[in-house]
């Protein structure tokens, strides 16, 4: 029976409608739209259909409880708790003659939203074909024969992740009913699966052969249905998913394994070769610009296969503070075999100018995950800092709020899990090796070094200081270090901090100084005094490290400009630092080599950059400190004052005539010939005429040479000739560098007592 409704401005509608009322009908609805990622657009290209609101017509009582029958019988059918299963009213849609809708998916409109009713009401149509696909071999088509006919009322439902189209109406008037589907659930958070040990035997086997061959692989069930992110918890389960939850869960507990649902994505990246050629509409490389889905690719060399489970949740629907974990497509079961599996997306590069063709493709669907309870550390340790960080985070801060009772048990999964990231620490010097993004880098490594802290284990700590430490300077050991030193004394880290202070020897991974080692360095060392062994520690380090910053001064070659700019910003950060450290513990010898280091090698060690810098902080610190200025320092600051004054004596004065400086490297005729122009005191510009290899040469000796000239080419007549123009670039220099001196020699600090 139809159910009687009332269109505002429209009155009732009495079915079948007469003309005139789909006219009023139509008047009152909006052309439907559709979603295109987070947009919502109208195109009735892509849907013909108009649609009403449930605010603009109403539906009378009776037919609230028909729908409810109707409910009722859906649910069983879709393998849904009975009961359990409200429609909600979405819109009123008319499709007139030529109304259509492309494939698509509708969306979640609601939390627990499963599925999609639709209630074709009695009125004459024809076409207008609904297709179900739930996979590409289970399809389903409903052409709503009693409603078609104006006899009756026909329904169709499905799972709302199912991709279904509405075929072009070729006659009549087609008015439906559409309501969401939502699963009002009351289960318990932990559900009683129905199978029994007997129903679980076969699977529990495959699981514990699967885990005592690869114990630390997890085990992925693909699922018939997709998940949202908000629909992904098992109370929410659809059909034969709700079926399999009722199977894995009693197989999961039974085999003491994690499990949880996941969003499963596969990249593939494949060599691909376009052998749909065709003589017509050929681009440039001959091949024709065909859709990919209409284009005959065939498939060469895997060149990669990535396998990724994210949006972890429990099965009660608790999501996990994971970014994802690494699965092996080997470890995939599917009712689809993975061959069959549909494309997300999909994009083909033809030839380029460095490779052949490739063709990536996504896949994405929804899974249960399985891994052993025991090698959860590793699971998530090998997934990478984004996983495995964020779960130690996780397991600490429950750890300040548990119980006695279980307390213990909680502390250990947290040293289980920061010794399985220590011991899966990616190496920074592998460039194969996927690594966090350079700006989430720090964020992570200073939330790890935190996690130890409250964890607060000694023998954590150590490992870390003794496998990590020395190889990955990108780690903040300042806190920790600082931390450590309080808790269980410096001389229980000594070892470990000398190894971090020892330069690596291997090839691969000679570097600068760490400015990191003298951060924490200092900060350890301003501790408070304590007994002689700790204080000769920290003299030990402080000598390890000036050994170390001395021989990588050595170890830089002379007169090399990247080597002076590479050098020049840790210099200034360093110097300082250094020396204030080792005159903090009384290691005058140590100051007086790095000092002398210092003043060997003016290239790296600029008057700017690291000696008056340093002076100006140490200065004034030492005499705060000590209350005089050690002898070293005041040497040093006595030897770059007479420097300053030295380089400032005569203040540099313009040039009186056209001579400039004239040293070049070439000796070739036409340079030969450039050193006498530059000599002539009368002579200020110069016309050279030749080929545009002798213009670019001498250009070339101008710009290496730093020659006070400006070049310019000029053309005349179909020549081209080459005018030099001499400039006082060298007396610009020189004043700008007597300047520079001068500001330098009235920052140098003044002792007390000095005149």
């Amino acid at each position: 029976m139809p159910p009687a409704i009332s269109v505002d401005q429209a009155g009732p509608l009495s079915f079948p409608l007469k003309p005139k009322v789909v006219e009023a009908l139509v008047s009152q609805c909006e052309q439907a739209p559709f979603g295109k990622g987070t947009q919502t657009l109208v195109d009735t290209k892509v849907r013909k259909t108009f649609e009403l609101s449930p605010d603009r017509f109403q539906i009378s009582d009776e037919w609230n409880a028909q729908v409810a029958a109707v409910v009722a019988h859906v649910s069983d059918k879709l393998g849904l708790p009975p009961g359990e299963l409200q429609a909600e009213l979405y819109k009123l849609l008319v499709y007139r003659r030529g109304g259509f809708f492309k494939p698509h998916r509708d969306s979640e409109k609601h939390d627990g939203m499963v599925a999609s009713l639709i209630i074709v009401l009695p009125n004459p149509f024809a076409g207008g074909e609904l297709t179900v696909r739930q996979t590409q071999s289970r399809v389903q088509k409903f052409q709503f024969p009693e409603a078609a006919s104006g006899q009756g009322i026909s329904y169709a439902a499905f799972y709302a992740d199912c991709e279904h189209e509405v075929s072009r109406l070729s006659s009549g008037v087609r008015v439906c009913l559409c309501y969401n589907l939502i699963l009002r659930t009351t289960a318990p958070a932990s559900p009683k699966p129905r199978s029994t040990v007997t129903d679980i035997a076969p699977l529990l086997a495959a699981v514990r052969a699967w885990f005592t061959a690869a114990p630390a692989t997890p085990l992925v069930l693909a699922l018939e249905h997709q998940y949202s992110e908000r629909s992904l918890s098992g109370e929410l389960l659809k059909g034969n998913d709700r079926a399999l939850a009722d199977l894995v869960l009693p197989t999961a507990a039974a085999a003491d394994c994690e499990i949880h649902l996941a969003h499963i994505s596969r990249h593939l990246l494949q060599e691909a070769y376009n052998e749909s050629k065709s003589r017509r509409d050929e681009d440039d490389w001959g091949w024709s610009p065909k859709p990919l889905k209409k284009q005959k690719l065939r498939i060469g060399a895997t060149h990669e296969d990535e396998l990724l489970g994210t949006q972890l949740t429990t099965f009660d629907g608790v999501k996990k503070p994971w970014e994802s974990i690494s699965l092996q497509v080997s470890a995939i079961i599917s009712q689809i075999p993975l061959e069959e599996w549909k494309p997300t997306s999909e994009e083909y590069e033809g030839y380029t100018g460095n490779t052949g063709n490739m063709l990536d493709r996504w896949y994405h669907r929804t899974a249960f995950v399985l891994w052993p309870k025991a090698r959860q550390h590793t699971v998530l340790a090998e997934a990478g800092f984004e996983t495995s960080v964020p779960a130690l985070n996780e397991l600490v801060d429950a750890l300040a709020t548990s119980r006695d009772a279980g307390r213990e048990s909680v502390r250990a999964d947290s040293i289980a899990l920061a010794l399985a990231i220590i011991a899966d620490w990616p190496d920074p010097h592998d460039f194969f090796r996927k690594q966090p993004k350079e700006d989430a880098i720090e964020s992570l490594l200073t939330s790890f070094c935190s996690s130890l802290i409250k964890l607060n284990d000694r023998a954590v700590i150590t490992t870390l200081l003794s496998q990590v430490a020395p190889q990955d300077t990108n780690l903040p050991l300042t806190p920790l270090l600082l931390h450590a030193c309080r808790k269980f004394g410096l001389p229980a880290i000594a070892a470990e901090l000398q190894a971090i202070l020892t330069p690596p020897t291997h090839e691969r991974l000679l570097t600068s100084f760490p400015t990191r080692n003298l951060e924490w360095l200092e900060a350890v060392c301003e501790l408070p005094q304590s007994d002689p062994d700790t204080e000769k520690i920290k003299g030990d380090l402080c000598r390890q490290v000036a050994s170390w910053y001395c021989a990588d001064i050595a170890s830089r070659e002379q007169d090399k400009v990247t080597a002076r700019k590479r050098a020049q910003n840790l210099h200034e950060k360093q110097l300082p630092v250094l020396l204030q450290v080792l005159l903090h513990c009384g290691c005058d010898t140590e100051v007086h080599k790095v000092v002398s280091c210092v003043k060997s090698r003016t290239d790296l060690f600029r008057l700017q950059h690291a000696h008056v810098p340093a002076l100006k902080r140490l200065v004034p610190w030492s005499a705060q400190r000590f209350g005089e200025i050690p002898p070293l320092l005041r040497q040093w600051l006595t030897d770059v004052r007479q420097r300053l004054i030295g380089l400032t004596a005569t203040k540099p004065q313009p040039p009186a005539n056209w001579t400039r400086p004239a040293t070049v490297r070439c000796s070739c005729q036409h340079c030969l010939q450039l050193v006498e122009f530059m000599k002539d005191p009368t002579a200020e510009v110069q016309r050279i005429f030749g080929s545009d290899k002798l213009h670019s040469h001498l250009a070339y000796e101008i710009s290496r040479c730093r020659l006070d000239l400006v070049c310019d080419l000029e053309s005349q007549q179909g020549r081209h000739e080459l005018v030099l123009q001499k400039t006082q670039t060298s007396f610009d220099r020189s004043l700008r560098r007597y300047q520079r001196n001068i500001k330098l020699l009235e920052d140098l600090p003044q002792p007390a007592g000095d005149t």
